[in-house]
């Protein structure tokens, strides 16, 4: 996968004779198209050349296009990121420099020949970036995160914490609106285990959503979110707006960090004991980062409330280690045995998401049941494990026993996992076009 720069020829900086006519025929253009798109201008190349003129600066037509094929990149918010953020491939952006631009495809990352013109633009740049996305960065406060619109994630950090900088990630979602039947299509797992999982979310219970970065944790709990009850109310908390759900009584909040002088800070905590003021049966929290955050949710969901929140981790046992370190740190006092019970009263369904290594597409690879603690160790009942093997992907059933048997059985979807066969596979239609994919790479 190889993305050719189209603002310019070859790997070659503009010179500085040509950066000065690019900044003046941007400033010339600001003034005549004020509030415009600058392709509505009547003669980009005769912009060019008058601006030239007025430096005495003759340019070749090479010269010429390269200037104007420059600012017409401009005009996309994300300038010569675009075609990049159009790519349906592609889950994340990341500059280290203004010449460092790379991408991730399927947790691979992969160097772009892209670049800006020098780091005076590229620092523009993210400025305009972080204007659009209502937030800022500074010394005082150097690294910021925000959303341009609803699909695109802003990540930054300052100069003055890195080598060469700002640091600029960008996270794409690639669903406007997400359900259950749009994972599926996209190979994240067999229609019987999408709807144990719509059904566990249909009987209220709280499932937390296990996974690496990239790995689609946030997907994933969009799609289920959007099969909540219409009856009930929804309150989603999250520090960067993501999940956006179709629903009649949702809510949202959103944390907020301190200002300049130390003050402001709305924390993940305070959001949830609001939340238990304001009539929910539902909360969705975005990610588990923190002590304090773990606390709170494991309170609010241990104390009747039904949730869904992801967390950071490779397995279910490393998200068990981490959700147990937080409340460690947040209860000095407390042995693990006091702990684990506290997570099992809380969570009842943990769901492990990951890039398969065989297809480099994202997969639940593990859903399991927590039950209580038994001689020190929280019990867990594996449901559902992912495997690829004879050279296509499987979902074997581990048991066919749930701790909620009765209560699945009578949901509108009468799910009856005793019922599944040993192994789910995907769809044909969707096994062929995963096989054609394959075949290409």
């Amino acid at each position: 996968m190889m993305y050719v720069d189209r603002t310019a020829a070859s790997d070659e900086l503009l010179s500085p004779l040509l950066c000065h006519v690019l900044e003046d025929a941007k400033r010339a253009l600001a003034l005549r198209d004020s509030g415009k798109d600058i392709t509505e201008s009547a003669d980009l190349p005769g912009i060019v050349c008058e601006v030239a003129a007025g430096l005495g600066v003759r340019l070749t037509s090479f010269e010429r296009d390269e200037i104007v094929a420059q600012l017409e990149s401009d005009t996309n918010i994300f300038g010569i990121l675009q075609q990049l953020v159009e790519d349906p491939r592609i889950s994340d952006i990341v500059v280290s420099g203004f010449a460092k631009i790379s991408v991730q495809q399927g947790r691979r990352s992969v160097r772009t020949a892209l670049r800006f013109v020098d780091q005076k633009s590229y620092e523009a740049f993210v400025e305009k970036l972080l204007h659009r996305a209502g937030t800022t960065y500074s010394t005082k406060h150097p690294i910021a995160d925000g959303m341009i619109g609803a699909l695109v994630r802003i990540h930054v950090v300052h100069r003055d914490l890195c080598e060469d900088g700002p640091y600029l990630t960008l996270r794409i979602n690639r669903f406007t609106s997400v359900d259950t039947g749009d994972v599926e299509r996209a190979g994240l797992a067999p229609p019987r285990v999408l709807e144990y999982l719509r059904a566990i979310v249909g009987i209220g219970r709280t499932i937390l959503i296990v996974g690496e970065v990239g790995t689609g944790k946030t997907t994933l709990a969009r799609a289920l979110a959007g099969t909540i009850p219409s009856d009930e109310s929804v309150l989603v908390i999250e520090d960067t707006p993501e999940i956006s759900i179709d629903h009649p009584h949702v809510r949202y909040m959103t944390t907020r960090e301190e200002n300049v002088e130390g003050a402001g800070r709305v924390s993940p905590a305070n959001c949830i004991r609001a939340g238990m003021r304001m009539a929910m049966n539902r909360i969705i929290f975005g990610e588990i980062r923190d002590a304090e955050a773990a606390e709170a949710f494991v309170d609010v969901c241990a104390s009747g409330h039904s949730g869904l929140s992801t967390i950071h981790g490779r397995s279910s046992h490393d998200a068990m280690t981490r959700l147990e370190l937080f409340l460690s740190r947040a209860q000095r006092n407390a042995d693990r045995d006091l702990l684990g019970a506290q997570i099992a009263t809380a969570v009842q369904v943990m769901v492990v998401v990951d890039v398969c290594k065989h297809t480099r597409i994202r997969r639940i690879v593990d859903v399991r049941e927590l039950g209580p603690v038994a001689d020190g160790a929280l019990r867990q009942r594996e449901i559902f494990s992912y495997r690829f093997d004879r050279g296509h992907p499987e979902w074997v059933v581990g048991t066919r026993v749930s701790a909620f048997r009765e209560k699945l059985e009578q949901t509108p979807y009468s799910y009856r996992l005793h019922a599944l066969p040993e192994r789910l596979e995907l769809p044909t239609d969707i096994s062929y076009r995963e096989a054609a994919i394959m075949t290409q790479r």
